[in-house]
């Protein structure tokens, strides 16, 4: 063996014998780092009764209150639970990255001879425990603290002092109406325009009154999450002693709310002061602000909550459908296999219909507006149709309608049973009024 390969064997020996000694043997890693924090504290989310928090010469007191944190001092409100979520798993968390030995002199430099932020927390046990906040470490990652009766300073998380240093108005509770909406069961509506009810149903919204019929899903949807995702623009009384000063006694708006499984909950809106409202809710003392996009939404009018889908179509269910308009008069029927095959005009019989995106397509339209007075043009237009509708069910019953034939840009549609008139696009009567050659190859 030549003497280069013998060194090189030799070295890959002795290098394999130190791995195995001290990566392997050993049982750990060598770049596997030693744990070098410790734990702030040792107590659970669950056992913390209290947290008196101490910022910028205000005094804040959070209490849990069956698993709900609120503010006992300086005001008594339910608390952000998000928020103060946030500060308890900051302090459940917080790990000491290192400790420093400090004189008296030395902690001003720490910024803790007067602390930005003191937290004195009280477990269900009697327990206590303090963490006095200071300064940012060089890196901004880091706070330097003091934790309970240590007069060592301690590198703590950042986010400590960052989910600790906040005002009372971020760590209040700021929902409106403090209620989810699939808590709703219904809401009953007075505003500028009138009176307006919605129930749900089955899981389905319904207006009740001024009419009833189904809502328009979208508008509904939009309107409860508007409302229950609407957060307080500012506080202006913590008590409601001058109702009347705030244009509350005679309120402009007045929303009321049921809660699934019991219980009510009302808005009510005041007088406008530049561009926000005056409102209380039910469930709270404080008179506050709200922002007008909000009043904008809840002064909806009846008309944007109708349901314009002018007819609810289940194919599945269906198993004939005809059709009058200008160019053709259609019958097709749904065979076993799901087709639809044509019964009329008769020189067509029994031709599968593989376009049938062009008779039902148009009749998912939904309409501009919905009519209960419809002016004389459209019931004159209605009178003479463009289209006649029929559909047949499985369980036997029809659906009738008649499509007006272009006024301008609209048409009308009227349904059998139902005395409102939908106004619709004229591109509705216009894709009805096909050929039976758009619809066979």
């Amino acid at each position: 063996m030549k003497r280069s390969t013998l060194i090189l064997v030799t070295v890959a020996i002795v290098f394999g014998a130190f791995v195995y000694y001290f990566e392997i043997r050993e049982g750990k890693p060598r770049d596997e780092a030693a744990e070098t924090t410790k734990p702030a504290f040792n107590f659970k989310r669950e056992e913390i009764a209290s947290i008196k928090l101490t910022r910028g010469g205000q005094t804040l007191m959070l209490e849990n209150q069956n698993d709900k944190w609120v503010i006992t001092q300086p005001v008594n409100t339910p608390a952000d639970q998000s928020a103060v979520s946030s500060l308890v798993s900051g302090l459940v968390d917080a790990r000491i990255e290192r400790t420093l030995k400090a004189s008296a002199e030395e902690l001003k430099g720490y910024g803790l001879a007067e602390p930005a932020v003191i937290l004195e927390i009280k477990l269900k046990n009697g327990e206590q425990h303090t963490v006095r906040l200071g300064s940012k470490d060089f890196s901004g990652l880091s706070v330097y603290g003091q934790v309970d009766q240590s007069q060592e300073v301690a590198l703590l998380p950042v986010s400590l002092l960052n989910n600790a240093d906040k005002p009372l108005e971020d760590l209040r509770d700021r929902d409106v109406f403090g209620v989810s909406q699939y808590d709703l069961s219904s809401l009953a509506l007075n505003n500028e325009h009138g009176r307006i009810v919605l129930t749900k149903q089955e899981g389905d919204w319904k207006l009740t009154s001024p009419v009833d019929e189904p809502a328009d899903e979208t508008e509904t949807r939009d309107l409860l999450s508007d409302l229950t995702s609407a957060k307080v623009a500012e506080f202006v009384s913590e008590t409601a002693d001058e109702l009347a000063k705030y244009g509350l006694d005679k309120p402009k708006l007045t929303l009321t709310a049921q809660i699934q499984g019991g219980g009510e909950r009302t808005l009510a809106i005041g007088s406008k002061v530049e561009e926000r409202y005056y409102a209380k809710s039910s469930d709270r003392p404080q008179i506050f602000k709200i922002e007008s996009s909000l009043y904008d939404k809840l002064n909806i009018k009846f008309s944007a909550l109708r349901n314009k889908q002018f007819l609810k179509l289940n194919k599945d269910d269906l198993t004939k459908i005809r059709i009058k308009n200008p160019n053709v008069t259609l019958v097709a029927e749904k065979d076993n296999d799901n087709k639809w095959l044509v019964k009329e005009p008769a020189d067509k019989k029994d031709k599968e219909i593989t376009s049938t995106y062009r008779l039902f397509d148009p009749l998912e339209n939904k309409a501009t507006e919905v009519l209960d007075k419809p002016p004389a043009s459209a019931a004159a237009k209605l009178a003479k149709p463009a289209v006649e509708v029929q559909l047949t069910y499985k369980d036997g019953k029809t659906t009738a309608l008649k499509v007006s034939a272009a006024d301008g840009d609209q048409a009308y549609v009227r349904v059998e049973g139902r005395s409102a008139v939908y106004k619709v696009d004229k591109k509705v009567v216009e894709d009805l009024s096909f050929k039976i050659t758009d619809l066979i190859p």
